[in-house]
């Protein structure tokens, strides 16, 4: 799908539309200004007598602004009457309206005249009084006229779709904005007419982009404010649309998968392009005789991708048994699907979603009073001491918006809620806990089911985002895998899933390497089974800027399981990994399709997933000597204040620069050589910054902020200033690329040490780790941008007295070559004169 219109067009509709819904409730003194000199029951507003029906709207408003917060109410307003906007739009394109007129553009030519103007006063709307229509019509005022037709037809539409529409009364109808008819650079009807194709209202996955981009600059202003993250802050910083061939392979490898091997006679296979073959010699699964019996869950939901796909792989699935094409959408939305979700308004879009495939293959369904199991997490307000709940569990409730689905309630969580519940039947004063009490245990009821499958794209957030109560109760409750709200949810999905049910994720990949991550893998590899996996390249997902992977496993254990794994690693950009991952699965002799055991894995320190290595170089794991046996492997000095206490050598005084060849002892000088990193580089050179080391250090050891907590960190101090020290950088868009210290430098936080131990070991361990094999491995232990010292420390060396003095002539004569051509720029500390001159 084209998506440029509505990037460009959904964070502008957001922002007029919260101005206009704004000037409507300025024009009726609603805005905390004007509530603070008109109060609610005022019968004249900015000198305007007020009708009864007009006080009794404003009255209601002024309600529910005091409940939420003007600002909160405004723009919920904004968006629902976006929601219904769209939701309208993609009906009429589609004939899905009941009267089958457009409602906001013309049937002939699609442009902005909207049919249901000039056809008004023969609308069977609900509430649309034609007399008053009529005599609109009579006096020209096509204005009014459009208003209450929209409303009529958002009211219509309610009763099949309330999540979306709601029932618009008189008082929700004061906040719709003015102009609607309008050719104006303002009117957001008229922009999302004509400057959207109606072809990109093809697919009912524009909906789902819509929400997205609508959220878009509140997810940008979340991530440059660096603040914690509130529970409002949660769903526009977390979302984040699905690709369609992503979610295509995920639930085709999991509900196509498990439909397949209860009937591996299905032609299911055929229209399902991302389904990976399984190993048929090892296979377990869940028995299945009629697609009645699948649960699929999607246990973050947002705006519905996955769903609606599972809704159509279920379609198929269903009419390959038979089934009459009318009762099939009702059978999926009441048997099959169910969605949990913290964002009302993404959980409204799922709905909509769902009801619109539904309405595609059954006319009569919007009179079915059918409704899509999609449940809003949101929290249940609890003051301390106002219920006899225990606190950890009242905690939770009054949070439930923030943790949504990762809460998993227990027996004695349900029998508390239940006997509270009891204990205030009857009791009238309390009439709003009561509410709350049921809907947490709603809430709580249906976070307890388990599902044949389990489908996500889990919200992704670092634990430095995290508020003080997301940070504690992520630790307590997900300890292994607190980092990231992903790593939480994959585990938390584990018992979503029935045994030996199927699960797909998409997530960062860094799952699948990092050392903190350790226990997440040994989980998957011990206790379940990897089925496939696919590792997308770094610029490989549009949607965000972390590396993605997406996978699928199965929720127990098979030993031996072969899974299938493609990587588009060398695949660089968003466009070419679906077509390189349909190539791969078409043809595995491509070269980056594999097959393996995920229990190999354990032979490599850490357990990486690095099913791309031959079994040799997984041999080397465990026949070489690890790194960290033969060197001493640290971080160096980190001054708090580069820009304080650093410089490039040539922005300071020869006379007080510590030559980098010269002994330290018994030389003070201001300023020493330091290697901090820098540009892919082997063997020397880098050397282009100093840092102020006056009497060792003083200033950097005592730098402090205004609260007095020391901001340097001076690490590893034993290995300032010593000879036979290596250093690489630790965050490069190359590959590793180490290089030697000269006598007297210090590493930066971005230069790493390496220290070999023994005499002889420098140049041999400088040319072991700089050799094409090292990279190849350093890739098995992480394949990310940064070069950490725990990845190095893993890999293996192997010592080889023969090739002890023929490898360290070869890097004598690298040193001898690349100092020359380090010396030829002018930016290095040796340099003479140009070769060229």
């Amino acid at each position: 799908m084209d998506t440029k219109e509505l990037e460009k067009f959904c964070p502008w509709a957001r922002r007029e539309l919260i101005d206009a819904v704004d000037l409507r409730c300025r024009r009726f003194a609603l805005d905390p200004d004007g509530l603070a000199a008109n109060p609610a029951d005022s019968d004249v507003v900015a000198g305007r007598v007020l009708s009864p029906q007009e006080k009794a709207q404003r009255a209601k408003l002024a309600e529910c602004i005091g409940a939420r917060g003007y600002d909160a109410f405004r723009d919920q307003m904004a968006y629902t009457w976006f929601n219904r906007f769209a939701a309208i739009r993609f009906m009429e394109i589609h004939g899905y309206l009941p009267s089958y007129v457009r409602m906001f553009s013309n049937s002939e030519d699609g442009s902005f005249r909207p049919d249901s103007i000039s056809c008004a006063a023969d609308l069977d709307l609900p509430g649309l009084d034609k007399t008053e229509i009529l005599n609109l019509m009579v006096k020209g005022d096509d204005e009014g006229v459009f208003r209450r037709v929209i409303v009529a037809q958002c009211n219509e539409l309610a009763e099949c779709l309330p999540e979306v529409f709601g029932q618009v009364d008189d008082a929700d109808a004061l906040t719709l904005p003015d102009g609607l008819l309008n050719s104006s650079e303002h009117s957001v009807l008229y922009h999302m007419v004509e400057d959207i194709p109606e072809e990109v209202w093809d697919n009912v996955e524009v909906l789902g982009w819509m929400y997205q981009f609508y959220n878009a600059e509140l997810k940008n202003e979340f991530f440059k404010s660096k603040r914690k993250a509130s529970a409002a802050d949660i769903a526009p910083a977390t979302q984040l649309f699905t690709p369609e061939w992503i979610v295509r392979y995920m639930v085709e490898n999991s509900l196509g998968r498990l439909w397949m091997l209860n009937h591996p006679e299905s032609r299911l296979r055929e229209r399902m392009e991302y389904y990976i073959e399984p190993d048929a010699d090892h296979e377990d699964f869940i028995h299945v005789e009629s697609p009645e019996d699948i649960t699929l869950c999607d246990p973050a939901c947002g705006s519905g991708h996955i769903l609606s796909y599972a809704y159509e792989l279920l379609y198929a699935i269903y009419e390959e048994c038979g089934y009459v094409s009318r009762e099939i959408p009702e059978l999926i939305l009441t048997k099959n699907l169910s969605g949990y979700e913290v964002d009302p308004r993404a959980a409204q879009i799922a709905s909509l979603v769902l009801a619109l495939r539904a309405r595609e293959h059954d006319r009569r369904f919007f009179r079915r009073d059918v409704r899509a199991d999609v449940h809003v997490l949101e929290s249940v307000p609890l003051e301390e001491g106002e219920t006899g709940l225990p606190k950890k569990l009242a905690e939770e409730l009054s949070h439930l918006g923030e943790i949504g689905s990762l809460l998993t309630p227990t027996d004695e969580d349900m029998n508390a809620i239940r006997a509270e519940l009891a204990s205030r039947a009857g009791d009238l004063f309390a009439a709003a806990t009561k509410d709350g009490l049921e809907g947490a245990l709603e809430a709580c009821e249906a976070l307890r089911r388990r599902f044949d499958v389990v489908v996500a794209n889990p919200p992704y957030m670092g634990s430095s985002s995290f508020n003080p109560f997301m940070s504690g109760w992520v630790k307590k409750n997900y300890p292994d895998v607190k980092s990231d709200l992903f790593s939480s949810f994959i585990v938390r999905i584990m018992s979503f899933a029935n045994p030996h049910g199927e699960v797909g994720i998409m997530c960062p990949f860094v799952w699948m390497f990092i050392g903190s991550y350790e226990k997440l893998r040994n989980l998957l590899i011990d206790e379940k089974t990897l089925t496939s996996l696919i590792q997308l390249e770094y610029s490989g997902f549009a949607g965000a800027t972390v590396p993605i992977c997406t996978f699928t496993f199965h929720n127990s254990k098979i030993d031996g399981y072969q899974g299938g794994y493609i990587r588009l690693s060398d695949f660089v950009g968003a466009n070419v990994q679906a077509p390189k991952a349909l190539e791969a699965i078409k043809n595995p002799a491509c070269g980056w399709f594999y097959r393996r055991d995920a229990s190999t894995f354990h032979q490599i320190p850490g357990s990486p997933i690095s099913y791309w290595l031959r079994d040799s170089a997984i041999a080397a794991f465990a026949k070489g000597t690890c790194l960290s046996n033969l060197s001493y492997l640290a971080q160096g000095l980190k001054c708090g204040d580069s820009a304080a206490f650093t410089r490039s050598w040539f922005e300071v005084s020869k006379s007080k620069t510590l030559p980098s060849d010269t002994q330290h002892a018994g030389v003070n000088r201001k300023w020493h050589f330091m290697l901090d990193g820098g540009d892919y580089r082997k063997w020397y050179g880098n050397q282009l910054d100093v840092v102020n080391w006056e009497v060792d250090g003083k200033d950097i050891k005592s730098f402090k902020d205004s609260a007095g907590k020391l901001r340097s960190r001076v690490q590893n101090e034993r290995f300032y200033h010593q000879p036979g020290c290596l250093t690489w950088s630790a965050l490069t868009s190359g590959p590793i690329s180490i290089r030697i210290c000269e006598t007297n430098t210090i590493c930066g936080g971005a230069g790493y040490y390496i220290v070999p131990v023994g005499d002889d070991a420098q140049p041999y361990i400088l040319g072991i780790l700089n050799s094409s094999i090292m990279r190849y491995l350093k890739t098995a232990l992480s394949p990310t941008l940064n070069n950490e010292v725990g990845d190095l420390k893993r890999l293996p060396i192997f010592l080889n007295e023969q090739s002890l003095t023929p490898i360290n002539s070869l890097v004598e004569k690298c040193l001898e070559e690349t100092k020359l051509d380090w010396d030829s720029f002018e930016t290095s500390w040796g340099f003479k004169r140009h070769p060229l001159v």
